[in-house]
């Protein structure tokens, strides 16, 4: 499980800790999480092994849901 905790202070400079959080299919997870707030940036890097879609939270920070293929 992972949970995000809103803080009072707003954003100030870069994200310094970047996740990729692995699931079954990033469809769903791009419908849920613009359900919970945060938004899909329109990136999207289709690899042999997978597909990476760059994410943010409500505060727009930066995370990649991963689907990973059978290869």
């Amino acid at each position: 499980m992972l949970t995000f905790q809103p803080v009072p202070e707003p954003k100030a400079g870069k994200t310094r800790l970047h996740l990729d959080i692995a699931v079954t299919d990033v469809d769903e997870a791009v419908d849920r999480i613009g359900m919970l707030g945060g938004r899909w940036t329109g990136e999207r890097h289709d690899y042999r092994e997978g597909a990476v879609l760059v994410m943010t939270d409500p505060e727009d920070n930066e995370f990649c849901v991963v689907q990973y293929y059978r290869v």
